[in-house]
């Protein structure tokens, strides 16, 4: 007999909870981060030109996200912008994640005398009370889309265990994860050397069966073409910002040491902001497994080591420059199904009656902490006292808010003063020249070839390892340069140092009233002026461009 609709609904209802609580949570942030505005640019030439390229006519792998960049191209082909879309996928994969997530502990939890476990809930609601699932359910990036199709495959890959054909599935989603992040890669060799041990140890065979066989073909069949096409259509193996972050050899000394310094700051702020020292028993608890063939033994042995060789390799390089760990938040999940799991464990040493109280107590007790934790989080970091607005490196969300919307406001400022022609050099490449419809490359290179190949690293920073010399710069015969600026309140113009070189070159130094512009919000007055807002872009340009815009003073 089936199911009537009220026990579908009794089931689901809680989920749905969950989901009405992340959406909430994740409007407390409701942003787009500057970098994803360069997947934006990729997506707009797609829908427009049918190219994926960041200038027209040259293309050059500066996105590390190829699913992502172009499931946003096809609202932008209907006319949905991607600042809307990028929100709603973010949201909706994070939605989709809690339900995987959900049906991944119950089957974990599952034994063939009892009905469904309803510590199954707890997992979704404690990652809908993270600050940064969250706050990367919004921010505009792929990372919920990666986040989904790893536990996707994971939990798949732990239901093959009675039902083998589903291998195949798992092929597919690790393929469509490496073609979102190239950490799927990582993902993908972990389960599949995980398989090989199991099979060894366990079933001591080393041939693979049919339907592992077809797992490693659905996955070849999908990756292979799409890294062939991506190799001929960019000239590289690798994307772009690969060579920015990891290629050549570095010009500082000890650059490899604070790098390594730098992702171990990264993943201790993890550590420390998800509370996973006070969730150590409960992890402890969770991975002690005895029956190697239950699903939470498979379970534990895939993702436990996942866990560990993923922080190892973001430690490798140097973490990330965002805050609140959107770099790994597939980890988020394993972390909340680990916890549930030894508090499930904890509380079934406690007699069954009691036991009827104590478990619900503690898992409300749980969750209640970890929410005020969250909340007092997820405050801070959009609220950080002043001179707080990034920690050794890592921007928190209000200085990532704050630095996208001035150049938001920048480029609409600009557009309608650009000509077809015009070329720049700017610092972010995101919502500036995306609002601005500038050509141009960015001083870091994830744009530019010339700077991913020939620069050698020198600031041990994801994203901001290389900068391009004057030099190099100046042989793109730029129009515009905007990574040297100021944003101040004073009407007379600021010095600036980097300037003089370029003024050599017969570029001159104006000054643009912005509205909507805020530099104090992102810690900026670049000559500390008496006006109450910092609403002055001062930057270079040719003196032969004739540049005229409207709010201009020189």
């Amino acid at each position: 007999m089936s199911p009537s609709w009220q026990t579908h609904a009794l089931r689901w209802a809680p989920l749905a909870a969950c989901a009405v609580v992340l959406l909430v949570h994740s409007l407390r942030y409701d942003f787009v981060t500057d970098d994803a505005y360069i997947s934006f640019v990729y997506s707009r030439n797609l829908a427009e030109h049918g190219e994926l390229s960041f200038n027209l006519g040259d293309p050059v792998e500066g996105y590390t996200n190829f699913l992502w960049t172009v499931l946003l191209a096809v609202p932008m082909w209907l006319g949905i912008p991607p600042e809307l879309s990028s929100r709603a996928f973010g949201v909706g994969f994070a939605i989709a994640t809690l339900v995987v997530a959900f049906r991944l502990t119950e089957r974990l939890l599952r034994t063939d005398d009892a009905p469904p476990s309803r510590w199954a809930y707890l997992p979704p609601l404690l990652l809908a009370l993270s600050s940064g699932y969250a706050c990367w359910s919004s921010g505009g990036l792929e990372t919920q889309l990666f986040t989904f199709l790893v536990t996707y495959a994971i939990a798949e890959y732990v239901f093959a265990l009675d039902r083998p054909r589903l291998l195949a599935r798992v092929g597919v989603l690790l393929a469509l994860a490496a073609m979102t992040r190239p950490e799927g890669l990582l993902v993908t060799a972990v389960l599949g050397l995980h398989r090989l041990v199991l099979n060894l140890a366990r079933d001591r065979r080393v041939v693979p069966s049919a339907d592992e066989l077809l797992w490693l073909a659905s996955f070849l069949m999908l990756w292979l073409p799409w890294f062939a096409w991506r190799w001929w259509y960019y000239g590289w193996p690798f994307p772009n910002t690969y060579y920015v972050k990891a290629a050549g050899e570095p010009t500082t000394p000890l650059y490899a040491e604070k790098l390594r310094d730098a992702g171990l700051h990264y993943v201790g702020q993890w550590v420390t902001q998800l509370r996973l020292l006070w969730a150590a028993p409960l992890l402890v608890a969770g991975a002690v497994v005895w029956r190697p063939r239950s699903p939470r033994f498979v379970w534990v042995t895939a993702a436990v080591p996942l866990a560990a060789v993923y922080l190892y390799y973001v430690i490798g390089v140097g973490g990330d420059f965002m805050g609140l760990h959107r770099f790994i938040m597939p980890l988020f999940v394993i972390a909340a199904v680990l916890a549930v799991l030894g508090l499930e464990r904890l509380a079934a040493l406690v007699p069954p009656r009691p036991r009827r109280f104590v478990a619900p107590a503690a898992a409300a007790i749980v969750a209640l902490g970890f929410a005020i934790t969250q909340w007092r989080l997820t405050e801070a970091s959009l609220h950080p006292p002043p001179g707080k607005l990034a920690d050794h490196g890592i921007d928190t969300p209000a200085y990532l808010i704050a630095y996208t919307e001035n150049r938001a406001a920048i480029g609409r400022a600009m557009r309608p003063c650009f000509g077809p022609d015009d070329f720049s050099i700017v610092g972010g490449a995101g919502a500036q020249p995306y609002f601005g419809r500038m050509r141009g490359i960015d001083v870091f290179g994830l744009v530019s070839e010339r700077i991913a190949h020939e620069v050698r690293p020198h600031n041990p920073r994801p994203g901001h390892n290389k900068w391009g010399p004057d030099k190099l710069l100046a042989e793109h015969d730029p129009d515009f340069v905007f990574h040297c600026y100021a944003i101040h309140s004073a009407p007379t113009l600021p010095p600036m140092r980097c300037a003089g070189a370029w003024r050599s070159r017969g570029f001159e130094q104006v000054t643009l009233q912005v509205p909507g512009l805020d530099g104090l919000r992102e810690g900026r007055d670049d000559t500390r002026g008496a006006g109450p807002v910092a609403d002055r872009y001062t930057f270079l340009v040719r003196e032969d461009r004739g540049f005229a815009c409207a709010g201009l003073s020189r």
